[in-house]
């Protein structure tokens, strides 16, 4: 199937889905769902917390377990991105992908103007879960690297 005859991709849905999930470990660990949103440092080291008591043995993860790590660490990556920094989701043509594209977060607003670049959140994510450290602060650090959004490094 070409790229023309592929119906385009619902940005908004995709981006309310991860919004979703951040809700939903939120609720889960009996935080405000919006916390990301109010409190996105706070937000991330609570749950990386409980992504790493998660991973402790990474023998005892199953596939399962990889796959859930990945959405939650794609979900609060990309919101933390997305409040932080006024970036936003978006699809990218990508011909060497197999679905002719990519989801990233994209439009970062940079503190002194300058161009940014958008980030394979999703990559990152499963990249991270797969390694069996599932680090969600490392992610959004090497997230707001490939961005070039820091203006020190």
């Amino acid at each position: 199937m070409t790229q023309q005859n592929q119906a385009a991709p619902d940005v908004a849905g995709w981006a309310t889905t991860s919004r979703t999930i951040t809700h939903d470990v939120l609720a889960a660990l009996g935080l405000p769902q919006d916390l990301v949103q109010t409190e996105p440092g706070r937000a991330v080291r609570l749950v990386g917390e409980q992504l790493a008591e998660r991973a402790a043995d990474p023998q005892l993860q199953t596939e399962q377990d990889r796959i859930f790590n990945s959405q939650v660490i794609m979900g609060f990556t990309a919101e933390f991105l997305i409040s932080v920094h006024g970036a936003r989701w978006d699809w990218m043509i990508d011909a060497s992908s197999p679905l002719g594209g990519r989801w990233v977060v994209t439009d970062f607003v940079h503190p002194m103007g300058q161009e940014t670049a958008p980030v394979d959140v999703p990559g990152l994510a499963h990249e991270a879960a797969a390694s069996g450290d599932p680090s969600l602060v490392d992610v959004i650090n090497r997230a707001e690297r490939l961005s070039m959004i820091r203006v020190f490094r």
